[in-house]
Order: structure tokens, then sequence, then C-alpha cells
């Protein structure tokens, strides 16, 4: 008897614990001001947001991978911006990143997204949100004034997916670029829809402009150094992928040939994400991604103040 009380104490013990977790787990790790009015958020699942005042409203850049996520997000930006989200910008049409979008649309906001990624944007929102919520599409550009505040809304060019977005705060020397770059870790370079020729135009567009802090889709807040650093990552790879097709290396030694190269004396350091990486490149090149995807050009970044 004295067994069974225990065994149903400890039960009792270990569910009041799992209860207590659930109620005080975090989905947002940290919360760092980024510029005067400018936030930058990380979730617990290592994917970053951000947001940022325009007059008297918010614009939120990405909601997480889920609701609960999306949901503590929209408690953080309360408590810093004290101010309603009137937009959310989805970077990009990958669930990490748009996966929390319904708190935002049920708590009024409007979702921004690129042309390519508004079907699944859309279809995301309506689910999540439980009714048929429209998204704003952005083909090339669009600029928004507010207060003191210019934004610039581009699509440089395909580089993740086809259908990337960054924001650009020229006055504070901010930029928010999704997953196009990474600091501190390496690019995911194996969506289905990657163009990675065009992803290092599109990074060498985004190094000319005046930005000091890069908002990155993954890892902490970075410099100018996070876009020339994925640059030649996404070089370097590009450069092995084509020299895998010249060769005519067969699928099954692409591995084995990675893990012989040499550069500047030394064997190239070919972990399985790299190998990964180089394997998706040489698919989409054999797949004439570059060819096929067109670039528009980019739009100038808005010169004039307006009060509003």
């Amino acid at each position: 008897m004295k067994q069974m009380k225990w065994i149903l104490l400890m039960g009792s013990l270990l569910g009041a614990s799992a209860t207590l977790s659930a109620q005080t787990q975090s989905f947002v790790k940290s919360v760092e001001s980024v510029a005067d009015g400018v936030w930058m958020a990380q979730t617990s699942k290592e994917v970053n947001a951000g947001w940022f005042l325009v007059g008297d409203e918010v614009i939120a850049v990405d909601a997480g991978s889920d609701a609960a996520t999306g949901k503590e997000l929209l408690a953080k930006i309360k408590e810093t911006a004290g101010k309603p989200v009137r937009f959310l910008i989805i970077t990009h049409a990958h669930g990490d990143h748009a996966g929390g979008i319904g708190p935002f649309v049920s708590a009024g906001a409007t979702v921004i997204c690129q042309e390519r990624a508004a079907p699944a944007i859309a279809q995301l929102a309506s689910r999540e949100a439980g009714s048929k919520a429209g998204v704003v599409v952005v083909t090339d550009s669009v600029a928004f004034y507010g207060g003191s505040r210019r934004v610039a809304i581009y699509r440089v060019g395909p580089a993740h997916t086809q259908g990337d977005l960054v924001i650009y705060l020229p006055d504070d020397k901010v930029l928010f670029v999704g997953d196009v770059a990474t600091n501190q870790k390496a690019p995911y370079m194996q969506s289905p829809d990657v163009d990675p020729r065009a992803w290092e135009q599109t990074l060498a567009k985004l190094t000319k402009l005046d930005a000091d802090r890069i908002v990155v889709g993954h890892g902490p807040l970075g410099t100018k150094d996070a876009l020339t650093n994925t640059l030649a990552y996404v070089h370097k790879v590009n450069e092995l992928a084509a020299k895998m097709i010249a060769d005519n290396v067969p699928e099954s030694l692409i591995d084995a040939n990675l893990h012989t190269l040499k550069e500047e004396g030394k064997t190239i350091q070919a972990t399985p994400e790299f190998i990964a990486n180089v394997r998706a490149a040489i698919r989409a090149e054999k797949a004439g991604a570059g060819a096929a995807s067109t670039t528009p050009a980019t739009s100038p970044t808005p010169t004039s103040k307006k009060k509003g």
C-alpha cells in the first residue's frame, strides 16, 4: 500500500511539474533594441523576427514558426513599442518565419509578402486566422513614410526562395533580410525554389546599401559582414557545384570528391550541411534556375521625409 501511495504521489508531482513547465515555457528567447524604435527578437526555435514604429503604428517583420510564438511576439511588441501592429511583412514563405501569422491577423494586422510567396502566405493566413484574410502583394518594391521614419520593401531578386523580401530603414541604417543572409550560421540552400546563382547577385546588391545593422533570419544581430560572409559562402558552394558538373562527377561520388578537395593547401571542411547545399546547387544549376528567373532592378530608396 505504501508503495502504491508513493507511486501515486510521484505521478502527481510529475504531472504538476509538466503543467508548470507548459505554463512557463517561453517562445521568445530575447528581445533587443536595434535602433531607436526598432527591435529584433530571437525565438526559442532560433528564428528571428523584428518590428519598428512608423508614426503611431507598428510594422512587424516575420511571425515565428507557430501561433504560440506569434502570440508571444505580439506581447513583446506591446511591451516595447506600445502601439498596434498595422502591417506584418513576411520575408519568405517558409513555416519557421510565417507559421505565427494567425495571431497577427486576428489582431487586425494586414499581411504583406512578395508576389511569388502570396498563394502560400494567403492560404496560411486564412487557415491560421480562421477567416479568408487577404494579403498585400509586393512585386518589386513599396515604400512607407511615417513620422520621421522611411521604410523601403524590396524584392532585390530571387535567392533563398523566389519570393524573398528585404526591408530597409535608410535613416536608421537597418536592414531586415530574412534568410537571404545569416550570421554565424550557414545559409540554407536547399529550398525547392532556391536560385543559388541569383542569390549571389542579390547579396552583391545588398552590400551596396548604406546599412550597418543587419537583422538576419537566423543568428545574432549582424553588421555588413553578415552579408559579405553569406555571399562568400554561397559563392563557394556555387563554385564547387559548377566544378562537379564540369568534371561530370557521378552523384554517388560527390561526397567523396568534396571531402578530398583542397583550398590553399587545406582540405575544405565538408560538413553534412555544406555537402547538402552543394548538392542542392548542382540540382538548381542543372535545372537552369538562374536562366528561368527574372531579377527586377532595385528601386531607389525614398529620398524625402514626410510627416504622417
